[in-house]
């Protein structure tokens, strides 16, 4: 988002990373764009990282009148079947609900800035690597693919869809949201397309010349997830979100 951003003309792009110790002056800036979460079972973690911190960034924002972008995550709906902006929500770890917290306090406060969320659907793209054993289904299974020459896939992986997001056309949304959305609220960012795990584990393993085995899946995992981008469509129009499958052959 860092370089994204800093390619446009006369932008003057800063990063902050984590730093209890060191908060970040919101001062200079027009924007805020808080991309910032932890991924833990630590329940105190995930609240004072995700939730207190964003709180405290968006009571900074709102008294320096700086406007705020915020990323929360497609996770709060769990295991429902409704996937729109206003369907209830049911968070399955304390990440998804950090998140949820959030987006409920945050629209519960008075505003005097634009204050813009997102939940985001199965992004991908580069730097997996560095997320560790928080990378992405693609990133692991290229990475088996290449070290072991197989891949590990849940059984009945055919039947298991996502909807999968380039963090290229994130980014370019971000932007476009702060150059002509004149306003506040929360949107699904998703393609709006499913395709199931089988099928891209087969392409990658096609790629790589690996074989397929086939592991037990664990247990309450969602079907189908695919986000509802009705409200998306209303706020900016139709867009053209990258196939996953061009960006599987880029990669090879």
């Amino acid at each position: 988002m860092m370089a994204y951003l800093g390619r446009q003309p006369d932008w003057v792009v800063n990063g902050w990373d984590w730093d209890p110790d060191d908060l970040p002056d919101v001062t200079p800036y027009d924007w805020v764009i808080h991309l910032g979460a932890i991924y833990t079972a630590n329940v105190e973690q995930s609240l004072v990282q995700n939730f207190e911190f964003s709180q405290w960034l968006f009571n900074q924002c709102q008294h320096e009148g700086v406007n705020m972008q915020y990323a929360s995550t497609s996770s709060v709906y769990g295991l429902n079947k409704d996937f729109s902006e206003y369907a209830p929500v049911s968070p399955q770890t304390p990440y998804a609900w950090s998140k949820y917290l959030f987006d409920r306090w945050v629209f519960q406060q008075p505003q005097y800035t634009f204050v813009q969320g997102f939940r985001y659907f199965g992004l991908y793209g580069k730097w997996q690597h560095l997320k560790g054993d928080r990378a992405n289904s693609l990133h692991r299974w290229r990475e088996q693919a290449r070290k072991q020459g197989y891949i590990e896939l849940w059984q009945g992986a055919e039947d298991i869809y996502r909807d999968w997001t380039w963090v290229g056309d994130v980014c370019s949304l971000h932007l476009d949201f702060i150059n002509t959305v004149k306003g506040s609220g929360l949107w699904n960012v998703g393609s709006g397309l499913q395709h199931d795990l089988l099928s891209l584990a087969s392409e990658i393993a096609e790629q790589e010349g690996a074989e397929i085995k086939f592991i037990p899946r664990p247990d309450n995992i969602n079907q189908k997830i695919r986000a509802n981008i009705a409200h998306l469509k209303e706020t900016v129009g139709k867009r053209k979100w990258l196939n996953i499958y061009e960006w599987l052959d880029l990669e090879t």
